[in-house]
């Protein structure tokens, strides 16, 4: 049987969190859930983050 799993951010209603914060924290939490192959796909679109995060 699968187990259906949720995720959510830590502030889900906070209106003054930066949507690029926010955006990264959804695509690492994706990252870690998701299989190898899927991981491939996830980390290019991490990607395009990395002039701003380095």
């Amino acid at each position: 049987m699968s187990q259906k799993i949720t995720v959510s951010t830590h502030s889900p209603h906070d209106s003054k969190q930066d949507p690029f914060v926010l955006e990264l924290q959804q695509l690492l939490t994706c990252y870690q859930l998701a299989t190898k192959q899927d991981r491939e796909t996830v980390w290019s679109a991490l990607n395009k983050y990395m002039p701003n995060i380095i």
